[in-house]
């Protein structure tokens, strides 16, 4: 079937105030991997973001000169400030849930939203700041951090001194260390450790377990976190301190189950650990888990897409679409990625994140180097409107010429992206080996040859999407 985005894109502008009906709240989902979970040795942090559909979403450098202004007070002692490359959308850092990484390889792999999960003991006992912090305090703490436990700990840190707004979870990493971090309530926080074999999934529902306060490697907690649980009543002193126990489990009180979320962690399982046949049923999962194989990019892409393929849930099989179960993918995901940090590797061409724009059923995820001085101009333009000009509404356009019935009309393009992205992925290796040779002559020539080989892939992106 030819993709007809031309015809329809102008159509579409006409119908720019009309929303379509969600399939599904507004939601996102978080997968990590430790470095020895993929094929190739890299730690991998795949994310989707999904708000409404329409928030347009775009790649942007962040100089040293620009600071994040979203402290109360301006009289924080920041460290040396770095670079970030980011994606994120027009609402910059107000909506909070985007991905980056700075110049030193140190990356955000997004958020997620733990508000309507926290349970009425947790929000009685420990309320919200209205003055606090809420999601870009992550991509300040980005801006001034070396490590991943550095930025987790001044995250933290701010936490502590501010207060938290909203209640969210976001995944921190750098090229030896996977951490996750947690916020439970206005000044409750609590951190951990994923070991360097193991994934952890998340879908906005509380997921760090036991907490060993002992270990000091592998968790980091708000100050006084145990006494301050205990003595206002959120925890006997005497149980395991299960973190997500103790602030969670506000969506089961209010709906009387959790599957809404717990699904789509039960799905991660189901993928990457079919052996251990876990009920689709079931709420609560281990907090990490050894995936059964090596886990390639690829498979990360189709995790992403997934709507629950196969299996009695799937959402696009005739007896699901009218009552769907809440999925990985969604149409209102305004981007999708995935972020690859090769350990051993310059940041400059080794910390990649590939990009998707819109939608993942739509998107074609691209390599974006966090070396390159520019960006592919339709992929820094997010106008709030259709533009043509914008990468990203042509995503969108695609994606909605594709909804109404989806798969059965998109199989042919569908086989296309797939045999694209595949290309990209050993395109990939192969520029990676001459930026090393680059660099060492001189590192200009290195940075122009990855700003130059981004335009290709960008290029070769919209020229799918628009045959």
């Amino acid at each position: 079937m030819p993709v007809l985005i031309k015809s329809v894109f102008f159509f579409l502008v006409l119908l720019n105030s009309i929303r379509f009906v969600p399939l599904q709240g507004q939601e996102c989902y978080l997968l990590m991997l430790g470095k020895e979970c993929s094929e190739n040795g890299k730690v991998l942090l795949a994310h989707n973001n999904e708000l409404g559909g329409k928030e347009a979403s775009m790649l942007r450098i962040v100089p040293v000169s620009e600071e994040i202004d979203i402290l109360p007070e301006n009289n924080y002692p920041f460290s040396e400030t770095s670079a970030m490359l980011i994606l994120q959308t027009n609402k910059g850092f107000a909506e909070g849930d985007a991905v980056a990484i700075n110049k030193h390889g140190v990356a955000i792999a997004g958020g997620l939203s733990l508000k309507t999960d926290r349970n009425s003991k947790a929000r009685k006992i420990d309320p919200l700041v209205p003055t606090g912090l809420g999601g870009g305090v992550r991509y300040l703490a980005l801006q001034h951090s070396k490590t991943a436990k550095e930025c987790v700990e001044l995250m933290g840190k701010l936490y502590t001194k501010f207060g938290i707004k909203y209640p969210s979870a976001a995944g921190i990493a750098d090229s030896n260390e996977v951490w996750y971090i947690e916020a439970g309530g206005g000044s409750s926080w609590a951190a951990v450790r994923i070991p360097d074999d193991k994934y952890i999934a998340a879908a906005n529902s509380y997921r760090i377990a036991r907490i060993d306060f002992n270990d000091t490697i592998n968790y980091i907690s708000s100050p006084g976190l145990k006494d301050f649980c205990i003595e206002s009543g959120l925890w006997n002193g005497k149980d395991d301190f299960n973190f997500s126990l103790i602030f969670g489990g506000g969506r089961k009180e209010s709906s009387g189950s959790n599957l809404y979320n717990s699904l789509r962690v039960w799905r991660a399982f189901n993928l990457l650990n079919p052996g251990l046949k876990i009920p689709d049923n079931q709420e609560y999962f281990p907090m990490f888990q050894k995936p059964e194989k090596k886990i390639s990019l690829e498979k990360l892409f189709s995790i992403l897409r997934d709507h629950y393929n196969n299996t009695p849930y799937d959402v696009w099989t005739k007896e699901n679409t009218d009552n769907p179960k809440r999925a990985i993918a969604d149409w209102n995901c305004v981007h999708t990625s995935v972020i690859s940090i090769e350990p051993g590797v310059p940041p400059d061409y080794g910390s990649v994140i590939w990009t998707g724009l819109s939608t993942p059923y739509s998107a074609v995820y691209i390599p974006v180097y966090l070396g390159i001085n520019d960006l592919p101009p339709d992929y820094e333009y997010a106008p709030e409107k259709p533009d043509r000009k914008s990468a990203f509404w042509q995503f969108k356009t695609l994606g909605d010429s594709l909804r109404s019935n989806y798969p059965d009309n998109a199989s042919d393009w569908l086989i296309k992206r797939k045999r694209s992205e595949s290309i990209f992925i050993k395109e990939n290796e192969i520029i990676i080996k001459k930026a090393t040779e680059l660099y060492d002559e001189n590192p200009d020539n290195g940075r122009k040859y990855l700003r130059d080989q981004t335009a290709y892939f960008a290029q070769k992106a919209l020229q799918l999407i628009n045959r």
